[in-house]
C-alpha cells in the first residue's frame, strides 16, 4: 500500500484569538506545495504545525506511513529553512552543515565527515566551507541552509518565505537557483510565499489560505484562472472582477448583464437565468486596438477611454473606462506602437473563454 508523502487531516489549532480551521490536503511525493496568502493569514502557523512546533487541538498529520500529530519535531524528519536562513555565526559553513547531523546517530567521525564532503560537493561549497555566515552572498548563504537541511536526510522540506527580505535583482537570481535545486533534488517541499511570482515558479500545487483556512487547492492554472470566490481571484492577480446577472445561455455561451448596464459574453460555467455573478478577467487577457478589429474571435469589444498608465518594471498597466473598469497589462513595445497616452481612445477585446464566472450568494 503506498501512502502520500503527507497529508493534515482536518487538522485545526487555536493560539489566542487566532486559529487553523480543518485544514486538510494530502502531497506526492517529489510535489511542491505552494501555500498562498496574505500577511497573518496562518501560512507560518501552518508550517510550524506540520513541523510539530505545536500540537493540533485536533485532526491528524502524517508523513508517509507514520502519524507524527504528536511527534516531537526532531523525530519527523523536517528540514526547515526560515526567512532569514537562521545560521550560526560564529560557525564555518562546515561546521553549519555539521549542526544537521545531529539528528542522524548513524553519522558521527568519519562517516559523518564523509557526509559534509559529499554535502559541499554537491551544493557547490566546498571552496567556502571554512568561511563564516558574514562572509558569504544570498545564495551561498541560501545554499549552507540547504545543505544543512539535508544532513539529516528530510523526507519534507518546508521553506518559510525564504526570498522575501531580499533585494529585486538578488531574489530573482536565487530563485532559479532554488528551482534547480529543488528539481534536482526531488525532495517533497511546502513553500509558503505572497508572492505570486513565486508561486507560479515554483508550485505543482496550490493552496491560498485566509484567516487559518484553506480557500482553494489545485493546479496552479486553476487557482489562477479559475477562482472559487472573490477574495481568491484578487489575491492571484485577477484585477477586473465585475458584478452581473445572468440574462440567457444559449450554445455554451452565458449572456451577461453588468451592473453598469454593458452585455459581456462568457463561456457558461451552469450558471442560470437571472444569477448574481461576479465576472473575472486577468488583466493580461485583454487584447488592445486602435481600431475595433475585423478579423477577431473575440465576442466582446468595447470602445474605451485611457484614464490612467501605471509602469510596472517591464509591463506597463492601462487603467480603462469602458462604461465600467477596466485594467490592462501591456508590454512596452504594445505601448509604443499603440501609442497610447492618457485621455485617449482604444478599443479593448476579450474573447468570452477568458472570462470566468463565480456565482454570488
Amino acid at each position: 500500500m503506498s501512502f502520500p508523502a503527507l497529508s493534515l487531516e482536518r487538522v485545526s489549532l487555536a493560539l489566542g484569538a487566532f486559529a487553523l480551521r480543518d485544514i486538510s490536503f494530502s502531497l506526492e511525493m517529489g510535489q511542491v506545495f505552494v501555500i498562498l496568502g496574505p500577511s497573518g493569514s496562518g501560512k507560518t502557523m501552518l508550517l510550524e504545525t506540520i513541523a510539530g512546533f505545536y500540537k493540533p487541538d485536533s485532526g491528524r498529520i502524517r508523513i508517509g506511513d507514520r502519524d507524527v500529530t504528536q511527534a516531537t519535531p526532531e523525530t519527523r524528519r523536517i528540514g526547515f529553512m526560515f526567512q532569514d536562513y537562521a545560521l550560526f555565526p560564529h560557525l564555518t559553513v562546515a561546521q553549519n552543515i555539521n549542526f544537521g547531523l545531529r539528528f542522524r546517530r548513524k553519522d558521527s567521525g568519519s562517516a559523518g565527515n564523509s557526509r559534509i564532503r559529499d554535502l559541499l560537493a554537491q551544493l557547490g561549497l566546498e571552496r567556502i566551507a571554512e568561511r563564516k555566515p558574514t562572509n558569504l552572498s544570498g545564495g551561498e548563504k541560501q545554499r549552507v541552509a540547504l545543505a544543512r537541511a539535508l544532513a539529516a536526510e528530510p523526507a519534507l522540506f518546508l521553506f518559510d518565505e525564504p526570498l522575501s527580505a531580499l533585494d529585486a535583482s538578488t531574489r530573482d537570481t536565487l530563485r532559479g537557483e532554488l528551482k534547480t535545486l529543488l528539481c534536482e533534488l526531488g525532495i517533497t517541499t511546502i513553500y509558503v510565499t505572497h508572492d505570486l511570482t513565486e508561486a507560479l515558479i515554483f508550485a505543482d500545487r496550490i493552496a491560498v489560505i485566509r484567516d487559518g483556512a484553506l480557500l482553494q487547492v489545485g493546479a496552479p492554472a486553476d487557482i489562477f484562472n479559475a477562482p472559487v470566490n472573490e477574495f481568491v481571484a484578487k489575491f492571484v492577480g485577477t484585477d477586473n472582477v465585475i458584478e452581473g446577472r445572468v440574462l440567457s445561455t444559449h450554445d455554451g455561451i452565458s449572456e451577461i448583464e453588468l451592473a453598469t448596464g454593458q452585455i459581456v459574453e462568457a463561456a457558461d460555467n451552469g450558471a442560470t437565468r437571472s444569477s448574481r455573478v461576479l465576472a473575472c478577467i486577468r488583466p493580461e487577457d485583454v487584447v488592445l486596438t486602435c481600431a475595433a478589429p475585423t478579423n477577431s474571435g473575440a465576442r466582446n469589444r468595447f470602445s474605451a477611454r485611457i484614464v490612467n498608465i501605471e509602469a510596472l518594471g517591464p509591463v506597463l498597466k492601462i487603467h480603462l473606462d469602458c462604461g465600467f473598469p477596466l485594467s490592462v497589462y501591456l508590454t512596452r513595445q504594445s505601448f509604443l506602437e499603440l501609442g497610447i497616452a492618457k485621455g485617449g481612445q482604444i478599443c479593448a477585446s476579450i474573447k468570452a473563454s477568458v472570462i470566468h464566472l463565480i456565482g454570488c450568494s
